[in-house]
Order: structure tokens, then sequence, then C-alpha cells
């Protein structure tokens, strides 16, 4: 079968419908797939997104519905697509797709907290009959894994043998992961709410990350990552709240870049330890632009690479250590409050 290069892995895995052999016998799994999606996309997603903009007065939580979804598909597709799509075997594929549709539903059970764990429900309640209890599992255990740091991914198996197929839960689990990582483009965003200011305090800041988080790429070619941002000047000189871990404070939108694009090398230490060398990122590649309402540049653009170097070690939380003089300009360290100066400056 020819493939067209902007084909997905759900095409792609939509296309299959001929290979019985690849799967268990008995049972149509692109149906049940398909059946599962369209019961996620008309009566789960769209409650996700309520509930994440509900969970409390102070909390409000970017796109998780429907294009959440779909992009990550995307970001996946375009890891895996220069390796080959039969990289992945037509059975993990139902396993990887019905695991992304899952990972964040759970937000309508339970809120925030223990979502991942919660999805699992609709597998009971949609495919009681189609799916295997082991099979639920499985996926359930691959869901759950996109997020935490108590080892997920590392308390899976390798390999496994389903209904006398092999799967890679690990290796599907990572790639959900991964997937779920770089699905944070401009998209995810409620524009048009953060520019009235209609965001509670403690989630502006997400939503503003998020809206100037132009392209997040990877290029598995050059085991590279590409993070582009453009912020406008009115997020560059605004302090936003922030809570972690129960303490307050307040940070500015170019220091929470720092911060999340070291999040991003760390999240792909964990990713490579479970796949192949074909599909493993050493490097974020970070560009900011700085750009007002008109496109018109107002400082000049910031760029930096995170990468290893050295003996292994634990990744560093300071962003000026890990990257050195890629952040310094005029003797000073661009810091957040160094540019809000300079804006005020001029």
């Amino acid at each position: 079968i020819a493939f067209k290069a902007y084909m997905t892995i759900q095409d792609y895995f939509y296309s299959l419908e001929n290979a019985v052999e690849d799967f268990p016998t008995g049972v149509n799994y692109i149906s049940n797939y398909k059946s599962f999606k369209t019961f996620m996309d008309e009566h789960i997603h769209p409650e996700v997104r309520i509930m994440t903009s509900r969970l409390d007065e102070k909390v409000f939580l970017n796109n998780h519905g429907v294009p959440h979804v779909n992009m990550i598909i995307e970001k996946i597709t375009h890891i895996i697509e220069d390796v080959g799509f039969d990289f992945i075997t037509p059975y993990e594929y139902f396993f990887l797709l019905m695991a992304i549709q899952i990972h964040d539903a759970g937000h309508v059970i339970s809120g925030r907290d223990g979502h991942e764990e919660a999805g699992a429900t609709f597998l009971s309640y949609f495919n009681r009959y189609t799916m295997s209890t082991f099979e639920r599992k499985v996926i359930s255990d691959i869901a759950k894994s996109h997020s935490g740091k108590n080892d997920p991914i590392g308390n899976l198996q390798s390999n496994m043998l389903i209904s006398g197929k092999n799967i890679r839960p690990r290796l599907l689990a990572s790639l959900l992961r991964i997937g779920d990582e770089l699905a944070d483009e401009k998209s995810r965003a409620s524009q048009y709410l953060l520019e009235e200011n209609a965001i509670p305090e403690y989630s502006k800041l997400f939503h503003a990350f998020s809206a100037s988080l132009d392209t997040y790429i990877a290029n598995p070619k050059s085991g590279t990552i590409n993070m582009l941002f453009c912020i406008n000047k009115k997020y560059v000189i605004e302090k936003f709240k922030k809570k972690r871990k129960g303490i307050e404070e307040e940070v500015y939108l170019l220091d929470e870049i720092y911060t999340r694009s070291i999040k991003a090398f760390t999240e792909c230490l964990y990713y490579n330890r479970f796949v192949p060398e074909s599909i493993r990122f050493r490097v974020i590649d970070v560009r900011i632009n700085f750009l007002d309402d008109n496109g018109m540049v107002y400082y000049e653009p910031i760029a930096y690479r995170i990468e290893e170097k050295g003996y292994p070690q634990d990744v560093t939380t300071d962003i000026f250590s890990l990257v050195g003089n890629q952040l310094m300009r005029n003797g000073e360290l661009l810091t957040g409050q160094y540019i809000n100066t300079l804006m005020s400056a001029n």
C-alpha cells in the first residue's frame, strides 16, 4: 500500500481494514476503535472541555478536548513517519490510539487529581463486550503513564503477549507521553478570554504560555525538538500568579518559558530510555521572538539550546547554569525581570 506523507497514524490504522491476520481473530478492532472514538468525540471530550474550565474558581485549564487529542495523534505521526508506519504493529496501534482517547477523559469523573486512573472507566462503559479485560487493563496502564514522576513507564513491561500478539507497552506509553508534551501549541489557549482578561489569575500564565508557543515540533532526523515562541509585549511586562506545591509566587512569562523548556528536556531524557535510537531526542532548540500587535520586533530574539553535556547527572532547574552564556547579553542574564526593566525604560 502506498501512503501519503500527510497520513496520520490514525489514517494508517484505518487503512488496515483487510489486515485481519495482524489482529487477534474474531474481533474487528478498527471498527471498534472508530465506534469508541465517535462515542468519545460526541459525549466525553466535550464534557472534558467543560469540566477542565470548572475545576474550581481559580483553575481554568487549557484545551483538553478533541483538538488536543487530534494534535497528539499528529505529533506522534511526525515522530514515526520517517522510520515508517509499520514501526508499530496494527494491534499496537489499537492500544496506542485507544489510550490517546482516554488519557485526559478522567477529568470528567475525578477532576485534575486522579484523572489518569479514572479514564479507564470509559473502556468498561462503552466496550464491555468487545474487548477483553486484559486489553482494557493494558490500554489503561498506557494511558495513565502520560503523567507522573514515579516512573510510570518504567513500571510497565517492555514486551508482552496478548491473544498471541506481541505488544510493547513501554514504547507505546513513551509515544503517548511525548506526544502529550508536544501538543501544547497556541491552539490550546483560550485566546479571546486571555485577551479579555477573563481567565482566573492562577491559570492565566498557562494560557499565555500556550498562546505564545507558535511551534512545538519534533525532528527525529536531527534528534531535535524545536520550540518557537512569539511573545506580545503586554505579556513580557506582566507578572503572572502561579501556585506550585501550595506555594504562591509571581513569575514573568519569559521565566516560565525557561522552566518549561527544562521540563521538555527532562521529558525527552525520560522518553529516550524506552525507545529505539532512531526516534530519540537529545536537543531542545528554543527561539523566542518579541513582537508587538503589528508584528513589529520590539526586542532582539533570544535563542538557546539545551543538550546533555559532560558526565550524566540530574537535570538542574536553573536554566542559566544549564545553557551558560547563551542567555547572557551585555553582561546581564536575560531574566524576565531584566527584560521587563528594559521595556519599562523604553
